[in-house]
């Protein structure tokens, strides 16, 4: 499917957020007979940083690299937010060396931002994290923010750092209310493009990996017209890497990645647009395959306009974008069974 929308980009969230204490955390994930699609480092973090890894006998996700200083980072399926605008609460119990630190990052799955992601919430708001009360307990927090809304998609990043060698423990992930958001099925979690010495690295996380054959990494110097760079084996892990050699002196190029099955049915992930050292999620479409009416989600823009068009680049549909909106209906009725 090759979708279109032309509009200025950002980040991160626009505005601030503070951090509070709460006492509205349920337990959504105990992680006692699975990880949860949980997946440790994030793809979002810096690529020195170390692993949680869920220990099934335990039924926690545990780092234990021995190493002094350092930092680890694990993140979330893809939620549904089901609070109130305005805020989060969020928690989980923890188990951290003296003096370590810790930093979460609410991050949005659909949007059109420089960087990779937009991080519309931190408890940091910035470079600088918070102390753990303890070595050991429980956290929760109420993060406020006017970014945060309710049916938003998201995915939580928590990542912990410090001084002193000892093991790192993260456990049952805790949201307001037993509603507080819902799991959403997907294949594609996220994308990240970044410029790296050997040339740009493609990043992405899955979930449910049943009969996937392997994965085929495509680029775009306009964002439509793609051409296969690369193909990755797939090996039911969680997430996957490929670097593009060749695209040094490209300007503006655009990613994406094929999932092909055993049986040769394929999904698209989402875009990732990489200018510069910098990449941001383009658009998210669903469902996928569509067969009435396809949504197309993406950031608050003014005057842009969609376009759908066919695998070979015929427009069959072109739409404006209303003001101030993060999701774009297409309707598909009478332009006929295609590939997009």
């Amino acid at each position: 499917m090759a979708l279109t929308v032309l509009a200025s980009s950002f980040a991160f969230g626009q505005n601030p957020t503070s951090v509070a204490p709460s006492n509205n955390c349920d337990v959504i994930e105990d992680f006692n007979t699975s990880h949860g699609d949980y997946r440790s480092p994030s793809i979002f973090t810096e690529s020195d940083y170390t692993e949680f890894n869920w220990d099934s006998t335990a039924g926690t996700w545990i780092e234990r690299s021995g190493l002094a200083s350092r930092s680890a980072s694990i993140i979330s399926c893809v939620y549904i937010n089901q609070q109130p605008s305005g805020g989060i609460d969020l928690g989980w119990r923890f188990k951290a060396c003296s003096g370590g630190q810790y930093r979460v990052r609410i991050i949005n799955v659909a949007c059109n931002c420089v960087a990779g992601y937009d991080i519309v919430a931190t408890t940091s708001n910035g470079p600088v994290w918070r102390n753990f009360p303890s070595d050991s307990g429980r956290i929760c927090i109420r993060i406020n923010d006017a970014d945060l809304y309710q049916g938003q998609k998201f995915r939580i990043e928590i990542s912990y750092r410090g001084n002193v060698p000892c093991d790192w423990e993260f456990d049952d992930i805790s949201l307001g209310g037993d509603q507080g958001a819902i799991i959403l099925p997907v294949t594609f979690m996220g994308i990240t493009a970044k410029k790296e010495s050997g040339g740009t690295k493609v990043q992405w996380d899955v979930a449910d990996e049943v009969d996937v054959a392997g994965y085929e990494i495509e680029r775009s110097t306009d964002g439509n017209n793609f051409t296969r760079v690369g193909y990755v084996p797939a090996y039911k892990k969680p997430a996957y890497s490929f670097v593009d050699v060749n695209a040094a002196n490209l300007g503006t190029i655009y990613y994406r990645v094929k999932n092909v099955d055993l049986d040769g049915r394929y999904k698209y992930s989402s875009i990732a647009k990489l200018t510069g050292r910098s990449s941001s999620i383009v658009l998210k479409a669903f469902p996928l395959p569509a067969r009435n009416q396809l949504t197309v989600q993406h950031d608050k823009m003014n005057g842009a306009m969609l376009s759908l068009a066919t695998a070979d680049g015929r427009t069959v549909r072109q739409q404006v974008i209303s003001n101030a909106t993060i999701q774009t209906q297409v309707d598909l009725n009478g332009i006929g069974l295609l590939v997009y």
